[in-house]
């Protein structure tokens, strides 16, 4: 999703730029990350001999006062969230499209897509606390009992376990990736009012755990929360563990893989599409055919992502004597500090540099009126803020040392059923797939 898409002023559509821009050449950035990944996997073998991550996840009680607090400052962060919400719809919906106005669409796109990641991965699963669909449910279901309703249906009776997520996930994508409108003020306002009535539609029949398994973003910021050091226990106590422990407890399913394989490919063809090798690929379609070029990208794209971590599973499972299914799920897990690393590395210049600023620039003035709410409406975007050579090693390391956690906690997951030396020898062929990831991942982005 480039800055120009966005209707933004200069564009900044990938942080690293042109290759000229890297502050060394590419092959030095590819060796490097070849080289960090096969000494992290060799020394693990010999320093990392038993499973420490399951029991790590448990963590230490921080008290349950500090949940309690927590619980009276989440309402008015709930609130806000929800009143940003409204406030990101209403200013879509009636938005001109003239000029500069792109509130909604920075909102959804910047905040929500770029932020909310990042925000997940360092204070822990806020979006179920935040999210303006738990809260406006949480009022459907105290109204219901004022006015004596029956109860939504059990939670076992949502048909489809974690898919409906993927599917939204993979919607948004497509809205957000292929669709040639998808960044107008029109498109994102329709959008938002689709995804609201089929996730409040649903929670009206299945209660509040549909949200769980059918908000694609719930879902998706749940996964990247398991990487916090902080989160809840059962009786509400803050608890503090050791960062990535608690991606044990993430439950091996197929349907959790496609959620993590759809936004890795999706977000590899944001680069690709955002390269110059795209339009050699495809030319410059216009319209229609964009779109169809694009979905047709995105889809391949995300079917040789899972092409490749399926072909490791199989071999993975060959020398370890599992079936490849059994592989592909147990180690599912494994995927989510990657995709981690490639959020950060692909938007961290949208974030830091025209998007971010300029959402807080359109807070004080979301519906191009020439209002100054909070002071920030006449902000200039500084483009010198974070420096090209500092945008370019934050992705370098960003995709690195996604993959070198990946690394770590596959290890630790073979750790609960093999030795040290044949977990080393049986995820030789997964370790050439986290390479070949590192390696497209930053080529695509010095491409960019």
């Amino acid at each position: 999703m480039t800055a120009q898409a966005m209707g933004w002023y200069p564009v900044v559509a990938h942080g690293v730029g042109v290759r000229g821009d890297l502050p060394l050449p590419f092959e030095l950035f590819a060796i490097g990350a070849a080289i960090a990944l096969m000494a992290t996997f060799v020394s693990l073998g010999f320093i990392w001999r038993k499973t420490y991550l399951p029991a790590a996840s448990a963590g230490r009680s921080l008290g349950v006062v500090a949940g309690q607090i927590l619980d009276v400052v989440a309402v008015p962060v709930r609130l806000a969230a929800l009143g940003l919400f409204v406030l990101a719809l209403a200013s879509s919906v009636s938005g001109s499209e003239i000029g500069s106005q792109r509130f909604g669409p920075l909102t959804v796109y910047v905040a929500l897509w770029v932020g909310m990641p990042l925000v997940s991965v360092v204070f822990g699963d806020l979006w179920r606390v935040i999210s303006p669909f738990e809260t406006i449910v949480a009022a459907m279901e105290w109204t219901a009992r004022k006015l004596g309703l029956p109860p939504a249906k059990d939670a076992a009776a949502i048909p489809g376990g974690y898919w409906p997520a993927v599917a939204a996930l993979g919607g948004f994508l497509f809205f957000e990736l292929c669709y040639h409108n998808g960044t107008t003020n029109e498109a994102v306002g329709g959008a938002m009012v689709a995804y609201t009535l089929v996730m409040l539609g649903g929670a009206a029949v299945y209660g509040r755990s549909w949200l769980h398994q059918a908000d694609g973003f719930g879902v998706l910021f749940s996964l990247l929360a398991k990487m916090s050091p902080f989160f809840r226990d059962e009786s509400g106590a803050l608890r503090l563990r050791m960062p990535l422990s608690g991606l044990t407890a993430i439950t091996p399913r197929i349907d959790i893989l496609a959620v993590l394989l759809v936004v890795l490919g999706g977000t590899t063809f944001d680069s690709l599409a955002g390269s110059t090798l795209w339009p050699r690929i495809v030319g410059n379609p216009r319209g229609w055919s964009a779109t169809g070029f694009n979905t047709a990208g995105m889809l391949a794209v995300i079917a040789a992502m899972a092409l490749l971590y399926w072909l490791g599973s199989l071999a993975v499972g060959w020398f370890s004597d599992q079936s490849p299914k059994d592989v592909a799920q147990s180690f599912a897990h494994s995927l989510v500090p990657i995709v981690l690393g490639y959020t950060l590395a692909h938007y961290f210049s949208l974030l830091v540099l025209d998007g971010g600023q300029n959402f807080l620039r359109l807070l004080s003035n979301p519906f191009d009126r020439g209002t100054n709410w909070f002071g920030t409406s006449d902000w200039a975007v500084n483009f010198l803020l974070v420096s090209t050579d500092a945008i370019a090693w934050v992705q370098f390391l960003a995709i690195v040392l996604g993959h070198l956690a990946a690394v770590l906690v596959a290890h630790d997951k073979a750790l609960e059923t093999q030795t040290a030396t044949q977990a080393t020898w049986a995820q030789r062929p997964m370790l050439v797939v986290m390479v070949f990831y590192s390696v497209v991942g930053l080529w695509l982005l010095q491409e960019a």
